[in-house]
């Protein structure tokens, strides 16, 4: 769609239009900021927490094969309650990926692009607004 400046006949018209576009710009701008960092750090735990869903992964694996050779009823306590631990960990580590996962990561990186593309967009109406009120 073409943006058509001149509807703007004066130029108080140019100027309220050219503050609402530098709003605008300077919002979007934040937002773009904002949701470039979350999408570091989002993607950043979302390593760290599949990483470590594998290491605890290991870790039990080694547990529940020591605890059937261990006859030796007070060590054996100890690493079963060493494997509810890592189990609890696990879970905790299966709920945070819910939340930090590669589709969470993909639909961050869509937002971002779209933003993006939009600040062009409003950096040529601020230049044609900036251009028509010049002619009035």
């Amino acid at each position: 769609m073409e943006i058509n400046v001149a509807l703007l006949t004066t130029a108080e018209e140019c100027d309220t239009a050219l503050e609402i576009l530098q709003a605008e710009k300077t919002q979007l701008q934040r937002r773009l900021r904002n949701l470039g960092e979350r999408l570091e750090s989002r993607s950043a735990t979302t390593v760290d927490v599949s990483e470590g869903i594998v290491s605890v992964q290991a870790i039990l694996k080694g547990y529940q094969a020591a605890v059937d050779l261990i006859t030796d009823e007070k060590a054996k306590r100890e690493l079963e309650l060493k494997i509810e631990r890592e189990e609890t960990k696990l879970k905790a580590l299966q709920n945070r990926q819910a939340n930090y996962n590669a589709v969470s990561v993909v639909e961050d990186q869509v937002d971002h692009t779209q933003l993006e593309a939009q600040l062009p967009v409003l950096d040529d109406a601020i230049t044609m607004v900036e251009t028509h009120k010049g002619t009035l």
